[in-house]
């Protein structure tokens, strides 16, 4: 069958990730997938780049004045993608977005033959959207109530979010659990291999958060290391990638980062390939969440890697991430709110190494039997023969 994808984020950012891999494992199953998503950087050019059966086209990405500016032009330039497109299913990313519902809406009308799919992967209403201007609001929260009537099926990364849909009156026979999975390979390095690559002594104690960007809980996670460092001297803390966060927010990190130097390192963003030997040399991965909304929503897709890695996960975990960690006891989790407890997690991670075995062989077993790629894409794919078939 002939897929599009409908993402309004820049390659390697968000979603994209999901629907990369969901694109790259359905074209594996015969499947033609074209992806439209943003540029990775500012130009006013498309560009393409093909993988197979699957087809990635980088729309301009500008942004004048506000950052709605680029989301308008791409809303006007999905609009033409979806025209142009010969397809059986249109799959629509983060839907709320007008770079994602205006076209879909015309898609519906125009081309009444093209089955529509919606997908939630991050709480729009009630989380995200509370952060854009009261139009912009407005109009969100009405594409998120409503444009759920067009939708042949429904797709969500959580049961939050699969809630959601429900909400907009689509019966339950049309949303399907979507999850997100590992992006990394599973055949990680040795520690010892990736500490000598990377300059890490063979002794080290080191923590790993991943992520581009943090919210309030960058501070919990602080307090948390700070508590750990009590019982464990010396333990580092190694930032990797972009960490995008505020001036203010890089005032009140500076004491935490002036009261453990130089153990608190910003190593800032790394390749894909390389990402694996970050993980491997670490001896745990933290995930720190806020108890809001948005966190209860999320499957982040640095979970699925971080238990991909072999390495224990902590987590002061809300909402998916809390049920899947504690059902599956794949993960060192704390009361989200309690630093204390945070940090004792922490350490616990690192000193149980009976625990630590029977987590990793749990999320081993997690990520073989469900949290698979390969797994998911079939599960997506029979979505799209029930409704072809209707």
């Amino acid at each position: 069958m002939n897929i599009l994808f409908l993402n309004h984020n820049p390659e390697r950012y968000g979603t994209y990730f999901r629907c990369y891999h969901l694109g790259r494992h359905l074209a594996d199953r015969g499947h033609n997938v074209t992806l439209v998503c943003a540029s990775r950087e500012a130009t006013l050019h498309t560009t393409e780049r093909k993988e197979g059966g699957l087809r990635i086209r980088f729309l301009p990405r500008v942004n004048i004045a506000t950052y709605h500016t680029g989301h308008t032009l791409r809303m006007l330039l999905n609009t033409h993608e979806c025209l142009r497109t010969s397809m059986d299913i249109l799959h629509s990313f983060a839907f709320p977005l007008h770079p994602i519902s205006f076209p879909t809406l015309v898609t519906s009308v125009l081309k009444p033959q093209v089955k529509i799919v919606l997908d939630h992967d991050d709480m729009w209403k009630g989380g995200f959207i509370d952060q854009h201007p009261c139009p912009v609001r407005l109009f969100y929260n009405y594409t998120e109530d409503h444009l759920p009537r067009i939708a042949d099926q429904a797709t969500a990364a959580s049961d939050i979010l699969i809630g959601k849909f429900r909400d907009a009156g689509l019966p339950a026979s049309k949303i399907h659990y979507i999850p997100n999975c590992p992006t990394i390979r599973l055949d990680m390095p040795s520690k010892a291999e990736a500490r000598a690559s990377l300059g890490l002594a063979p002794n080290d104690k080191v923590l790993l958060s991943m992520g581009h960007t943090y919210t309030e809980s960058l501070f919990a996670l602080l307090d948390a290391y700070a508590s750990a460092r009590e019982t464990l001297p010396g333990l580092k803390l190694l930032f990797l990638g972009k960490m995008h966060i505020s001036d203010d927010f890089k005032a009140r990190m500076k004491p935490y980062e002036e009261r453990f130097a130089p153990d608190i390192v910003k190593i800032g963003e790394k390749p894909p390939t390389d990402v694996p030997r970050y993980l491997a040399a670490s001896d745990a991965l933290l995930l720190p969440m806020d108890d809001d909304p948005i966190e209860k929503a999320r499957f982040p897709i640095r979970f699925g890697d971080y238990l991909a890695s072999g390495v224990p996960v902590v987590s002061n975990a809300v909402g998916e991430i809390k049920r899947i960690m504690e059902s599956r006891d794949c993960g060192y989790t704390a009361p989200v709110g309690n630093a204390a407890a945070f940090g004792r997690a922490i350490v616990t991670a690192l000193t149980d190494e009976a625990g630590r075995e029977r987590k990793r062989e749990n999320a081993r077993r997690l990520i073989a039997e469900e949290l698979n790629w390969p797994a998911v894409a079939a599960r997506l794919e029979a979505v799209y023969e029930k409704t072809l078939s209707e």
